[in-house]
């Protein structure tokens, strides 16, 4: 139940998040609930130049040391951009637990690979259970006797 009430909340604050800061609103004249683009949210902040901007460089190759050379990296380089933590890890952190993101597709790098992996070697050094209720403690077991110290490498 709590965890369906955090999808929900969390969903709607991103919702209003979203909405608040990048669609035009409902009571807008020509694009009610439309997105605004890159380029009416730059100059919203002030940041438009007169020459304007390309929405992206080519092949998103930004030229090195460039800050605001396309619509991109100027948004991508704002401070408030690039300090904003996701809302998942501010929900996740307001409930006072850690938010780590680990890179995709290196479970060598991954913490919970590598405890997973340790436990089932264990489990599978082990005899084997007679019925469901020493499966299930066999495996409490298992997981509780992975050393930490041995993921930390």
């Amino acid at each position: 139940m709590l965890r369906v009430v955090l999808q929900c909340a969390l969903v709607l604050t991103l919702k209003l998040e979203y909405h608040r800061h990048f669609i035009f609103l409902m009571h807008h004249p020509i694009m009610p609930g439309w997105f605004k683009g890159m380029e009416k949210i730059i100059q919203e902040h002030g940041l438009w130049p007169e020459s304007g901007l390309p929405a992206e460089c080519s092949g998103f190759k930004c030229p090195t040391n460039q800050t605001s050379c396309c619509c991109c990296c100027l948004l991508f380089n704002q401070p408030d951009f690039s300090s904003q933590k996701s809302k998942v890890q501010e929900l996740v952190e307001a409930c006072h637990h850690i938010c780590d993101f680990y890179p995709k597709y290196h479970c060598e790098l991954n913490f919970i690979e590598q405890y997973w992996g340790a436990a089932k070697f264990q489990f599978r050094q082990g005899d084997r259970a007679a019925n469901m209720g020493q499966l299930l403690q066999k495996v409490k077991r298992c997981l509780d006797e992975v050393p930490l110290t041995q993921n930390c490498q």
